[in-house]
C-alpha cells in the first residue's frame, strides 16, 4: 500500500501544478502577438477562379496571411505550398532565414534566436511535436523557459509553441494518469490497478476506523 500512498501524494502534486497554472499561458498564447483576424480583401488580386486554372490538381484553397500580407495555403494531396495573394506567384518553401523571420515577427518579445533547425521526419522528432506538422522548423529563443516555434516548412504557419512550463506540464500530466510514454491513454491497467487499490484502502481503513470506534465505545459503557 506504500505505492498506492506515493502515488496520491503524485495525484496532489501534480493537480495541484495543473490546476493552478494558467491554461492559456500553457498553449503558449501568450507568446504570439496580438493579430488582426480581419483580412484586407483590397490587396488580394488573385481570384479563385484563377487559382482553380492555375492548379486544378488541387484539393483545397485557404485564404489567409502570412506576416500580415494575404496568403494562398494550396493542398496537393499530401503536400502544400503558398501562393502570394496579390501576384498569384507562388512562393518557395521556408528556408532557414524564413523560419526566423516569421518567428520573431510572431513573437511577443525581443528575445534572441538561438537555435534553428529542420524536422523532417520523426526519428529526429523531439516528443513534444506531433508528426502531422512534419515537415517543420523548430526555432528556438534565448529567455526564460526556452520559448520555441514550430514553424511549417510548406505553409510558414506557426504550427505550435513550446515552453518549459509547458514541457513540466506535460510530464505533470503523464504522472497523473499514470502513462509515462506519451500522455495519451487515460484508460490505461496501470492506473486502473492503482485506483483500485485506493479505493480498497479507502474501505478498509473506514471498516477498520469503525470497528475500532465501536470497541471504544463498548470499553467506555463497561
Amino acid at each position: 500500500m506504500a505505492a498506492v500512498g506515493l502515488q496520491f501524494l503524485l495525484w496532489t502534486f501534480t493537480g495541484v501544478y495543473m490546476v493552478s497554472m494558467d491554461i492559456h499561458y500553457i498553449h503558449g498564447e501568450s507568446l504570439i502577438k496580438p493579430q488582426s483576424t480581419t483580412l484586407n480583401l483590397s490587396s488580394v488580386n488573385v481570384s479563385m477562379s484563377t487559382l482553380f486554372a492555375q492548379y486544378p490538381n488541387a484539393s483545397n484553397f485557404t485564404l489567409t496571411q502570412l506576416m500580415g500580407s494575404p496568403v494562398y495555403i494550396v493542398s496537393t494531396g499530401t503536400s502544400k505550398f503558398i501562393v502570394d495573394g496579390s501576384t498569384g506567384a507562388r512562393k518557395p518553401s521556408i528556408d532557414e532565414e524564413a523560419a526566423r523571420e516569421i518567428a520573431q515577427y510572431y513573437y511577443v518579445k525581443s528575445d534572441a534566436v538561438e537555435n534553428t533547425r529542420l524536422i523532417q521526419s520523426s526519428a529526429g522528432m523531439p516528443a513534444e511535436l506531433s508528426s502531422r506538422y512534419l515537415p517543420v522548423w523548430q526555432v528556438e529563443f534565448e529567455g526564460i523557459a526556452n520559448p520555441t516555434f514550430y514553424i511549417s516548412q510548406q505553409t510558414g504557419e506557426v504550427v505550435t509553441k513550446r515552453h518549459d512550463y509547458w514541457r513540466i506540464f506535460d510530464w505533470m500530466w503523464r504522472f497523473h494518469i499514470m502513462d509515462y510514454d506519451d500522455g495519451e491513454n487515460v484508460a490505461n491497467w496501470f492506473l486502473f490497478i492503482i485506483a483500485a487499490l485506493g479505493v480498497a484502502a479507502v474501505l478498509s481503513g473506514s471498516v477498520l476506523l469503525i470497528v475500532r470506534f465501536g470497541e471504544a465505545r463498548s470499553e467506555h459503557t463497561r
